[in-house]
């Protein structure tokens, strides 16, 4: 890692208290091969930093440019100077004038990052589930698989992401697959094949008495039958099952008795348009009225 490059990890693993690995750094290392730092120095010494990273989402089977804002960080000597707001005005004007559409983060403060024109865009749902109450499935004509990381396991994830449609979700090409399963965390993987077909994934994690589902997509009945089974089958070895899911899941209707669960609604991105024609171009003109 070069020497500007490690100046930015000191400063992420100070401001959210991340203890120093070579895995952390091999991540962010990671991260920023496909992202652009921010760094603002006081006196020849860094002093704030943001992290833009260049996405893709999908909207209206479109895909738009979008600018993911992380790691907005101080060294507190130097909090409160104006440092932040000053990158996060160049970030916005670099991303206007490159025609990058919209722009996300996950806010320590909505109030803050209102300033600069985000608004509250997106929940999730976080279920708590007692594990012998998690929906049983059944067995299906197809095979549930674990997968250890490889090309063809993100390959094969990719191809069923890409066809759950979900407006304003992230698109995902392999060096993003990679980051985020592969460098930043390592969970566990399971796939669904039917007929030679790569229909469902199930991506998850165990944490003390907890089993974590960190993602379920599925394209048919069978599979989210078959993975539910899969998940339902580890109910001996946990106390609950864990799934801080998107809003559009409702996995409390697939359950025998909802009223045993702990169900949580909970705010999650901030958005903003960042370059409107670049919007509209896909969106298309709003329909309305004004009447002078």
């Amino acid at each position: 890692m070069e020497k500007k490059q490690h100046e930015l990890f000191e400063l992420a693993t100070y401001a959210f208290n991340k203890p120093r690995s070579k895995e952390r750094e091999e991540a962010f290392e990671k991260l920023l091969s496909f992202s652009k730092p921010y760094s603002y120095r006081e006196n020849g010494e860094l002093s704030s930093m943001i992290i833009d990273t260049s996405f893709h989402v999908y909207w209206k089977e479109a895909k738009l440019k979008m600018s993911g804002i992380g790691y907005v960080a101080s060294y507190p000597e130097f909090r409160g100077n104006g440092s932040i707001r000053k990158l996060m005005t160049d970030i916005l004007e670099d991303n206007y004038e490159a025609g990058t559409a919209l722009s996300y983060l996950a806010p320590f403060s909505y109030q803050f990052y209102g300033q600069f024109g985000y608004h509250y865009a997106f929940d999730q749902k976080a279920y708590t589930i007692p594990a012998q109450e998690f929906p049983k499935g059944k067995k299906t004509a197809g095979q549930v698989q674990r997968r250890t990381v490889s090309e063809e396991l993100f390959e094969d994830m990719a191809e069923v992401h890409d066809q759950v449609y979900n407006q304003g979700s992230l698109v995902r090409p392999q060096h993003v697959w990679e980051y985020y399963f592969k460098h930043k965390a390592q969970p566990f993987f399971a796939t669904y094949e039917e007929n030679g077909k790569i229909l469902g994934y199930l991506i998850y994690e165990f944490s003390d008495t907890a089993f974590v589902i960190r993602e379920c997509m599925t394209l048919t009945q069978e599979a989210q039958a078959a993975l539910y089974r899969f998940v339902s089958s580890h109910a001996a070895s946990f106390e609950v099952i864990k799934w801080t899911a998107p809003s559009n899941v409702f996995l409390e209707y697939d359950l025998a008795e909802p009223s045993r669960i702990q169900l949580q609604l909970r705010p999650y991105m901030q958005a903003r348009i960042v370059n409107l024609q670049a919007f509209l171009k896909v969106n298309g003109q709003p329909e309305f009225a004004a009447r002078i």
